[in-house]
């Protein structure tokens, strides 16, 4: 998605942004004496009004713990929950729902991977690969991961345009190289990696691929399937849903061979003392009461999202872009940094 090429500031009028405006409470607010103009969206979003109706919904309505219970809130406690990951599979075109894990977020969604494919597959002189313009949350892991092991951390840098060095992630590449774990986009810079081609060339030296869709998942169309990517992982609250939710995606085959990552409750069938059979996908990474408001209420933002269309979404942020862009450069004494052919609304 090229914003940069869009300069058609009357893609504007394809949404109504005064009625949509009108469905978040915090934007009609005061801080300081002055109405609330919020540009902090890549940290995380504002919630409409649906979203916190939905939470409340559930506390008031619904409240109960879920795959425990034969009672009517627990079933649909059960099922509510159950129509969210559904909803995740559509939302990023899984294969099935059974590939969509809960967690608390982006960041423990990646701790997930490290601590249970990485840890089982990682050997001592083995590589992965990473990128400069990666968050920390998708450094640290891996750098502590590396250590136990004895494995190399590479890193990918960045030209000046704020764009992947791409021969030089070739030149990374070897035999050894087991994991790359790269950002779809900057949370930084809006650069949008070119992720399929990465993808593919990870796929030919045999490494999995990890893609950190945080700030992709609200902006632009996902699918898994078509991407190849081995783990995907976003959050909740950078999609206009609670915090304290994140996603992970992994290929089923995957998961499958990946040990649990927590013991507990929900992640098991049978315990004995001597034994404990754990239990099927995705529960089998879910142990522990689910943060079962904000996973339910999160359906109610994907909802949003599928009706206003993201394809409308991102012209929208498109124009707004350009338009902020030519605004900002006119100012004396500014300078933007990064300059890619690829972006999302992130200056």
């Amino acid at each position: 998605m090229q914003y940069k090429n869009v300069s058609n500031e009357n893609k504007l009028s394809q949404l109504d942004s005064q009625s949509i405006r009108a469905q978040f409470h915090m934007l009609h607010t005061q801080v300081n004496g002055y109405p609330l103009i919020y540009f902090d969206n890549a940290a995380t979003t504002q919630k409409p009004q649906t979203v916190i109706d939905a939470l409340v919904h559930y506390y008031q309505k619904d409240n109960a713990n879920v795959h425990r219970g034969m009672h009517t809130l627990a079933h649909r406690a059960t099922e509510a929950l159950e129509a969210t990951r559904m909803a995740v599979q559509k939302f990023i075109h899984a294969a099935t729902s059974s590939e969509i894990i809960f967690t608390k977020g982006t960041t423990e969604a990646i701790n997930l991977v490290a601590s249970t494919y990485g840890r089982s597959q990682l050997r001592t002189g083995d590589e992965m690969i990473i990128s400069t313009m990666e968050h920390h949350a998708n450094i640290v892991p891996w750098q502590m991961l590396c250590k136990e092991k004895g494995a190399l951390l590479k890193a990918i840098p960045l030209h000046d345009s704020g764009e992947l060095a791409i021969a030089t992630f070739d030149a990374l590449l070897t035999e050894r190289t087991k994991i790359v774990a790269i950002t779809h986009a900057s949370n930084t810079l809006g650069t949008v990696n070119p992720i399929q081609q990465i993808i593919q060339k990870a796929h030919a030296y045999g490494a999995v691929v990890l893609v950190d869709g945080a700030q992709t998942a609200p902006h632009l169309p996902i699918d898994v399937q078509a991407l190849d990517c081995d783990f995907f992982v976003f959050s909740a609250h950078k999609v206009y849903g609670p915090t304290g939710v994140g996603i992970l995606y992994g290929k089923k085959e995957l998961l499958e061979k990946m040990p649990p990552y927590q013991g507990g409750g929900a992640m098991i069938q049978n315990v004995t003392m001597a034994k404990t059979t754990y239990n099927d996908l995705p529960y089998k990474f879910e142990a522990g009461t689910y943060h079962i408001a904000g996973i339910v209420a999160f359906k109610a933002a994907l909802d949003f999202i599928e009706g206003l269309g993201k394809a409308n979404i991102a012209a929208h942020e498109a124009a707004l872009t350009t338009y902020a862009l030519k605004k900002l450069c006119a100012l004396k004494n500014s300078q933007i940094i990064g300059h890619a052919q690829n972006t999302i609304s992130v200056i």
